[in-house]
């Protein structure tokens, strides 16, 4: 394990001794002023990738530019859309698309969205509480993500390196729709 990887283990760690598994606040909330949460386990696994990603140039470092928790906050909810753009567009490549259902958490603020794939279309809500009962789970994080939108980083790179992962009874649909959609 990398320096960089301890210390953020380390100061996870510390957050993790106040975790309530039901509290799924989103540390771009006012109240926390750019803190970080451990929405869900596996959390912790995903921001140890991230800095060891970062560590190797594999994704670009954290910015140090002040920015406001409300225009992050804007990024991600873009990213999240340019998302479900692309699961709308792949879902007629993927087999049982009208029952699959997940949450994704952007690991860090632990922001949260859930997508339904229906006949219709894709359904989307942003800025969740938290994971839908008994659906997969997907983690990420905004860099990950960004750079897997981009076409920077493959899925499948991302998953070997633990930047994605999934959590849940029945990943293969989920995972087979992202693959398609990234």
């Amino acid at each position: 394990m990398t320096a960089t990887a301890s210390v953020v283990v380390a100061a996870i760690t510390t957050i993790v001794l106040g975790y309530s598994q039901h509290a799924y606040t989103c540390a771009l909330e006012p109240s926390i002023s750019g803190g970080i949460t451990i929405s869900y386990p596996g959390s912790i696994d995903v921001a140890v990738a991230v800095a060891n990603a970062r560590s190797d140039g594999l994704l670009p470092p954290a910015s140090s530019e002040a920015i406001t928790n409300e225009a992050r906050l804007q990024q991600m909810l873009a990213d999240l859309r340019r998302l479900h753009t692309r699961l709308n567009k792949a879902r007629g490549e993927t087999p049982n698309n009208s029952a699959a259902a997940f949450s994704l958490v952007l690991v860090g603020p632990g922001l949260w969205s859930h997508y339904r794939m229906t006949n219709g279309g894709v359904l989307a809500n942003y800025h969740t509480d938290g994971p839908l009962n008994g659906k997969v789970v997907v983690l990420t994080h905004a860099t990950a993500l960004r750079a897997m939108l981009a076409g920077s980083l493959s899925i499948e790179r991302a998953t070997e390196l633990g930047l994605i992962a999934y959590s849940g009874a029945d990943t293969a649909p989920i995972k087979q729709a992202l693959e398609i959609s990234l």
